[in-house]
């Protein structure tokens, strides 16, 4: 009889599980913001957008271009960072995501495009990993709290 009982299932750590869900959160916002840049280098050229979020200026002056000239990238990240996905954070957590998440991708495109042309790289793709990038930097240190604002 011993035998036969069924085995216990391991429960996940509340660390892991809530790097779980900002590693699928950080997937899914990823994966949206690609579809976004298709949709909007089909109305503006890629090396345009490149050479735009490469461009001086302020922090507003950063994310106003980003928005402007990236809407569908800028929309599909956000409604990707709010849905409620099964093991989602909590609405709150998923708006304090989304604008972290935003401000990594904006500064992650400036720094992008400008390593990119330091490396004699193609800017475009310098702002495609810089902004994935930033994304992931501005969630990880939330991966590590137990009370984040992630959860």
């Amino acid at each position: 009889m011993t035998g036969t009982t069924t085995p216990r299932r391991r429960i996940a750590a509340p660390a892991a599980s809530a790097a779980r869900a900002l590693a699928s959160l950080w997937l899914a916002c990823v994966a949206a913001m690609l579809i976004g840049l298709l949709i909007d280098t089909q109305r503006t050229p890629a090396p345009l957008l490149a050479s735009e979020c490469g461009a001086p200026g302020g922090w507003w002056d950063m994310a106003w271009r980003h928005a402007v000239l990236m809407p569908a990238t800028t929309a599909a990240m956000a409604l990707a960072a709010l849905a409620p996905w099964p093991g989602a954070p909590a609405m709150i957590g998923r708006l304090g995501c989304a604008v972290l998440m935003a401000v990594g991708m904006v500064l992650g495109a400036r720094l992008g495009v400008l390593a990119a042309q330091a490396l004699a790289g193609p800017p475009f793709a310098g702002l495609v990993l810089g902004m994935t990038v930033g994304m992931a930097a501005a969630l990880a240190p939330l991966a590590g709290l137990r009370q984040g604002a992630c959860r």
